[in-house]
């Protein structure tokens, strides 16, 4: 049975920790180390090794796909880098506006995780993720024209696609190289650990 702690298993070490969440959460660092966090009042360790085991062949493929991966999960972007972005934004977002016959559009820059952009249409206010600072102009141009549109489309459906398709042609392989990160990021630094997350026993990896 795994302790709290550094264990080995199959030759991987997997940290062990006790904490106060709400549910039992893998991390995987970009050395390879497995971070096993059990929530410390609901959860025992027995159910948080039984988790552990059950998705290990998920685990190991994703812990292959960390070690291989190129810095493209990057630390934290300073305060100087979203300084450059709010210029590329301003330019591009009064650009795009103009261009489109959207008046009254604002917008704003974010630290987050999960998305690039969202567009608040009563509002009318884009919020931009700051890590676009470190993502090739014609990728955050994308972003800008994606956001735009939202403001005749709220929803992804056809209406959407249609105007994406008439904006901005070939917005669909921009779209593939920002998601799936296949672009070198404009300031090379050195990757972070890339978090597996298992919330209430669903697996869902973020990277």
């Amino acid at each position: 049975m795994i302790h709290s702690g550094t264990n080995l298993i199959d030759g991987i070490p997997v940290e062990v920790i006790r904490k106060r969440i709400r549910c039992i959460n893998i991390r995987v660092k970009a050395d390879g180390t497995v971070v096993l966090s059990v929530p410390k009042w609901w959860a025992t360790l027995r159910q948080g090794e039984a988790f552990l085991r059950e998705k290990w062949k998920w685990i190991n493929k994703a812990r292959t796909e960390v070690l291989a991966r190129p810095a493209v999960l990057r630390a934290p972007v300073t305060d100087e880098e979203i300084e450059s972005l709010r210029s590329l934004l301003d330019e591009l977002t009064g650009l795009w506006s103009v261009r489109l016959h959207e008046s009254g559009v604002t917008w704003k820059i974010r630290r987050v995780k999960s998305i690039w952009g969202t567009c608040h249409i009563r509002k009318r206010q884009i919020t931009y993720n700051a890590e676009l600072a470190r993502v090739p102009r014609e990728l955050v141009e994308y972003v800008v024209v994606h956001e735009l549109t939202h403001l005749k489309a709220a929803n992804h459906g056809p209406r959407f696609y249609a105007l994406m398709d008439e904006r901005l042609p070939g917005w669909e392989l921009l779209r593939r190289k920002l998601n799936k990160r296949e672009f070198e990021p404009t300031t090379p630094v050195p990757p972070k650990p890339v978090r597996l997350v298992q919330s209430d026993f669903t697996a869902t990896l973020f990277g």
